[in-house]
């Protein structure tokens, strides 16, 4: 498969219900040459946490001028256009995400898939482990940032290379694309009572700035009951409650 489309992600946390996504990195192949690029970083509605920071590099002040989803999802399907297939590393993660940002906003997203994940995990049986930075070791490949979208996105291409060009002759059926039927589990919109509480608690510890990057009250009518739930631990894990 020579024609595909790289892309990589890097959100808030793990869940696509619950989390958001703060870059977004894609290569465009056709018969094997990258002939266009894609690389937004994403404003969300709330503060990445140091966790987040820690891992890829991307803070509040990275993405404080970065245009919010729905701009960046337009162009990013604009980008993608007619292509069917989604290269990536771990692809259902990401896939997942766009599936769901695309719902939301009313776009139709429906796109095979291509996980160097899986061809990994099946044909380097003896490989320990089959992340990104195990295969970059395995195949001498060098990713200079890596937790960062488009280069994650471009150092998975290479690793397909690599798997496509040692294994593909004789396991042909591993590198077709396949579908992905991911559905949006349900999710509940934030209660009123979670609402005033978690104003109430973001005023009361004097730390607005630090817990939602932009407008409070719009990022806290977009939660759902869960997200309102966890915000609400993490505050008061954090600074404790109300007295």
């Amino acid at each position: 498969m020579k024609t595909f489309i790289a892309v990589d992600l890097e959100t808030t946390g793990l869940s696509p219900e619950q989390d958001y996504i703060i870059e977004i990195g894609a290569l465009k192949y056709q018969e094997g040459k990258c002939i266009n690029v894609f690389s937004r970083l994403v404003k969300p509605p709330v503060s990445i946490s140091e966790r987040i920071t820690e891992i890829t590099g991307i803070d509040d002040e990275m993405v404080k001028d970065a245009p919010e989803i729905a701009q960046v999802m337009k162009e990013f399907i604009d980008f993608v256009g007619e292509e069917q297939v989604l290269l990536g590393h771990n692809i259902k993660f990401d896939y997942s995400f766009l599936k769901i940002n695309a719902k939301r906003l009313g776009y139709h997203f429906n796109k095979k898939t291509i996980d160097t994940l899986g061809i990994a995990r099946r044909l380097l049986k003896e490989l320990p482990k089959k992340n990104l930075g195990a295969l970059c070791e395995y195949y001498g490949v060098i990713n200079p940032c890596a937790h960062r979208a488009y280069e994650d996105a471009k150092t998975t291409a290479v690793i397909y290379a690599k798997l496509h060009n040692q294994f593909a002759k004789d396991n042909p059926k591993e590198f077709m694309p396949k579908e992905i039927i991911y559905k949006e589990k349900k999710t509940e919109a934030i209660t009123r009572k979670q609402k005033n509480y978690l104003i109430d608690l973001v005023k009361y510890h004097k730390i607005q700035g630090e817990i939602f990057s932009g407008d409070m009250e719009k990022s806290i009518d977009a939660m759902t009951k869960s997200q309102a739930s966890k915000k609400i631990d993490e505050i008061i894990l954090h600074y404790g409650k109300m007295k």
